[in-house]
């Protein structure tokens, strides 16, 4: 016998319960069969999980580290099984996953003004591949998705998926840096820094280092973190890429990179036999005006823009 998830449920279940008798009630089992399951349970870790008693069972040292990983492991298997397993969503209910995008906020304005019937709900994911699955399953019914270069992104039959904007990366500096007075920044002026990159999955990180080749050297990742980047930079800790619509909080600069050596797609993805269908174009149209309101709220990249750059 192996350890499984269910043989955890049944140890949570005898911890929460107290006792045999209880806990057999709870899981729809008869004492005996209960008890017999816990001994081979026991066999398998080595050790008894639970001292027996006249008023009850009670883990032991033993059963209370199982228990403790138990814990943390049964709910991120209820994740998986709800974000892979095809689920209706309760009526009114209207489920959005999405990236680390800054169209977050915008994308939500959209669909509050769009669809003011619907209660939404949101969950992040830092895989796009993910989302596309989830989206596919019909475990969300809308989702933002960014990739990072000039890849496409693989739907199965079904999904559609709309580009919102295809933006550049741009630099994130201390502003204590030597090169924060430059309006543009060639990324070979870069090869020597420690660089702050997020540890997001599905190839962008494959994508950042193709960059640094082509342009004659190989980055020195000195932190890898999601939420803490802009502060690391201000920290004068390292340089980072963001996205261009990125306000510039105390102590960081943001800068293009010149010839735009990296770009970043958002797309929106739901699918087309959604009943909502329609309206979720209507979403996306919405959508890429916000993003224009984005950009042109950002004087950098106002600038960029007005350039000639795009």
């Amino acid at each position: 016998m192996e350890l499984q998830v269910r043989h955890l449920r049944v140890l949570v279940a005898i911890a929460r319960a107290g006792s045999l008798n209880r806990a057999a009630g709870e899981l729809r089992l008869a004492q005996p069969a209960l008890s017999h399951q816990l001994r081979r349970i026991e066999q398998l870790v080595g050790d008894p999980l639970f001292d027996r008693g006249p008023h009850g069972v009670r883990p032991t040292r033993i059963g209370e580290l199982v228990l403790a990983r138990a814990k943390a492991i049964i709910p991120a298997f209820d994740e998986l099984d709800r974000d892979f397993r095809r689920q209706q969503p309760s009526e009114g209910e209207l489920r959005i996953g999405w990236n680390d995008s800054g169209l977050v906020p915008g994308l939500f304005g959209c669909v509050r003004r769009l669809l003011p019937e619907r209660e939404f709900t949101s969950r992040a994911d830092l895989s796009h591949s993910r989302l596309v699955t989830q989206v596919a399953n019909g475990c969300v019914d809308l989702a933002l998705a960014m990739i990072c270069g000039p890849r496409t992104l693989a739907v199965p039959d079904g999904v559609r998926a709309e580009r919102v904007v295809a933006e550049p990366s741009f630099v994130a500096l201390p502003s204590s840096h030597r090169l924060a007075s430059s309006p543009v920044i060639d990324l070979v002026e870069l090869a020597r820094e420690p660089w702050i990159v997020s540890s997001c999955g599905d190839g962008c990180r494959v994508v950042f280092r193709e960059m640094c080749l082509a342009h004659g050297f190989t980055p020195r990742i000195a932190h890898d973190v999601d939420e803490v980047r802009h502060r690391l930079v201000s920290g004068e800790h390292g340089v980072c890429l963001v996205q261009p619509t990125t306000q510039e909080p105390p102590g960081m600069v943001i800068r293009p990179l010149a010839g735009d050596p990296m770009t970043v797609q958002h797309v929106l993805l739901w699918r087309a036999d959604h009943p909502l269908d329609d309206r979720f174009a209507d979403v996306h149209r919405a959508a890429v005006s916000a993003y224009e309101q984005l950009a042109a709220q950002n004087e950098r990249y106002r600038e960029w823009l007005d350039n000639g750059t795009a």
